[in-house]
């Protein structure tokens, strides 16, 4: 399923898909390990893509929708399965990630259900609104490499405060500055909640802001610097970029290796067809190469799944 469809569904229907593409874990066909396998992945399918877009961290988000994008390809579901039951270093680092990102997702999700509640009790702007907002507030922030608050340098950089004057029919940036009751001193640091709340306080009480807030934002990150592309521009320590550029270098020995798979029904062959459909997924790509880049036991375990697969296709 490709990731158009995905964002032209409802969220509950995305999740209601994902689960009926997984295997029943009363299957008495699959093991005791593949069902803790599934039974993780049920867990993580069930997060939304509003919850995934509203993950602050850029490279836990990546993470989120890797494994989204993932649930959705059944030969990566696959691979992913018997990576978890047959190599141990594996499935033993699987499962001291696993709480830690379940318990971030689950403390974000609580984090920002408040912070929406304080910002429609403040403003009545509704909830797609403050969705549409923080996306286009943390695209600013993975632009410009930072994290928490902004100063109003920052938000005028990123040229959102253009787009805010040019659509919302402010005179100036004077007119807006006035209305967003700013000072002069571009050193005032602003959250997502703040800044949310300040942007509804034209001075005469219309309710143009309001009405017309998802078209800015929307078309404020239409404007904007892809943030993959903001992420292959970054300067790497030399350390951390050998293990980058090993990555890239397994990617593309896969997309090379795909016209070698051998025949069989052998689950090596079952994990090197995931791995071809992996290739081809950039988000699944951009989530494993993080999962490489950051995790010592896997990036072991995923330089030793490499040799296996080179030796497997090299008999071909």
């Amino acid at each position: 399923m490709s990731t158009l469809f995905l964002s032209n569904l409802e969220e509950f229907q995305i999740t209601e898909f994902i689960a009926h593409a997984l295997p029943s874990l009363d299957d008495p066909d699959i093991s005791k390990t593949e069902k803790e396998f599934y039974s993780m992945m049920y867990d993580f399918v069930r997060f939304t893509p509003k919850d995934i877009h509203s993950v602050e961290d850029v490279r836990y988000r990546a993470l989120f929708e890797g494994v989204a994008e993932g649930a959705t390809e059944p030969a990566v579901l696959k691979a992913f399965g018997v990576l978890f039951e047959d190599f141990r270093p594996i499935r033993l680092a699987g499962r001291m990630i696993y709480p830690h990102l379940k318990n971030s997702m689950e403390k974000n999700i609580k984090d920002k259900q408040l912070e929406d509640e304080k910002i429609s009790t403040a403003t009545g702007i509704t909830s797609e609104q403050i969705a549409s907002g923080r996306r286009a507030f943390m695209a600013i922030q993975d632009e410009g490499g930072c994290e928490g608050d902004m100063t109003m340098d920052q938000l005028v950089e990123s040229r959102i405060v253009d787009t805010v004057v040019e659509l919302l029919g402010y005179q100036s940036f004077d007119e807006f500055r006035d209305t967003m009751d700013l000072t002069d001193d571009k050193t005032t640091e602003f959250n997502f909640e703040k800044f949310m709340i300040r942007l509804q306080l034209n001075k005469d009480g219309s309710c143009d802001v309001k009405c017309d807030l998802m078209e800015v934002f929307d078309e404020r990150v239409k404007r904007m610097t892809s943030i993959q592309n903001n992420k292959t521009a970054m300067t790497l320590p030399q350390r951390i970029k050998k293990y980058s550029d090993r990555y890239d270098d397994m990617v593309h020995s896969f997309e090379e290796w795909e016209t070698l798979v051998p025949e069989g029904d052998d689950r090596l062959v079952t994990f090197l067809t995931g791995c071809f459909a992996g290739a081809k997924n950039k988000k699944v790509v951009a989530a494993l190469k993080i999962v490489y880049m950051d995790y010592s036991a896997l990036r072991i375990g995923g330089d030793l799944v490499f040799k296996l697969m080179s030796k497997l296709v090299a008999t071909q």
